[in-house]
């Protein structure tokens, strides 16, 4: 019992040791000239600090009460972005802005369901009557939908198919035919739709939200090439496993044993995601267009 003790211990501790070095070499980007200014001391980027990566930025974020959403606004926030953010639970959006803020950071929630286009128009309306602009918009929100396969798969009710494709799909095109108009205003902006290693293969088990994901990299590379000649740059992000709600809900219980078999021995942490995210929206990227890039720690390659 003792040593199994220990060897948690001891996975707990490199784990943090990681999302602290990851933040690190976030600062090393800065200090070689890719943004902001760097802060070299790892401690600042392990939440005692702020190292102005992205100081000054407006950060718009959908689904951010959990995950890889809640992560990026924390990590935006820690690197002196003003970030604006939505989710569906309002006590979990409200304690996730004031711990934020409590930290030292600039964070406003706002309930928003990006199912419905009226709640995403006066969720990115507020975001610039709140902060004045949109620089970066992080469309995260998003469920994995039913188990099954096309012949047993609900279309009906929550979690069903209709619902998964009215959040994966509709609630992606909703949030860039809001977002587009204020970044052609500015002539900037970038924007980052989470995609999945199911955008680009399919399954079995989870085929309707592969294909619902697979969507996701069609509308990225379609506004990317309609918006490029306006000084916005649209990306899409392809996360392997990562320990989320969502993957939990996927394998219906504990992922300590998920990614065993990877590549890197590992599931992902929701912070080193959102790093690679933020690696995307440097204002030196700016031939980054229209690309879905993975962050699956080699599974894919």
């Amino acid at each position: 019992m003792k040593a199994d003790q220990g060897k948690n211990s001891s996975q707990e501790f490199n784990r943090r040791k990681f999302i602290r070095t990851g933040a690190a070499g976030l600062a090393g980007l800065a200090a070689l000239g890719l943004g902001g200014q760097a802060q070299a001391s790892a401690d600042e980027h392990s939440g005692e600090g702020f190292g102005g990566l992205f100081a000054g930025k407006v950060v718009l974020i959908t689904g951010a009460t959990s995950g890889i959403g809640e992560a990026a606004a924390r990590e935006f926030a820690r690197e002196g972005a003003r970030v604006f953010f939505c989710g569906r639970r309002t006590e979990r959006g409200e304690a996730v802005e004031r711990e934020i803020r409590a930290a030292g950071g600039e964070a406003t929630f706002m309930r928003a369901d990006v199912r419905l286009e009226e709640e995403v128009k006066a969720f990115t309306d507020g975001c610039v009557q709140a902060y004045g602009r949109i620089d970066i918009a992080f469309n995260n929100a998003g469920i994995e939908g039913p188990r099954g396969g096309f012949e047993e798969i609900s279309t009906g009710g929550t979690m069903g198919y209709d619902d998964l494709m009215q959040t994966n799909v509709n609630g992606v095109m909703y949030c860039m035919r809001h977002q587009i108009p204020y970044m052609r205003e500015q002539g900037s902006g970038v924007i980052v739709n989470v995609g999945s290693m199911l955008s680009h293969r399919g399954s079995a088990a989870f085929g309707a939200y592969a294909a619902s994901k697979h969507a996701v990299i069609g509308l990225t590379r379609s506004a990317a090439a309609a918006n490029a000649r306006h000084g916005i740059r649209v990306l899409s992000l392809s996360p392997g496993g990562t320990r989320t709600e969502l993957l939990r809900r996927f394998v219906g219980g504990s992922l300590d044993n998920i990614g065993a078999n990877s590549p890197m021995g590992r599931i992902a942490e929701p912070e080193e995601v959102a790093r690679v995210m933020m690696s995307m929206c440097l204002a030196q990227n700016l031939f980054l267009n229209g690309d879905d890039i993975k962050a699956d720690g080699a599974s894919s390659a």
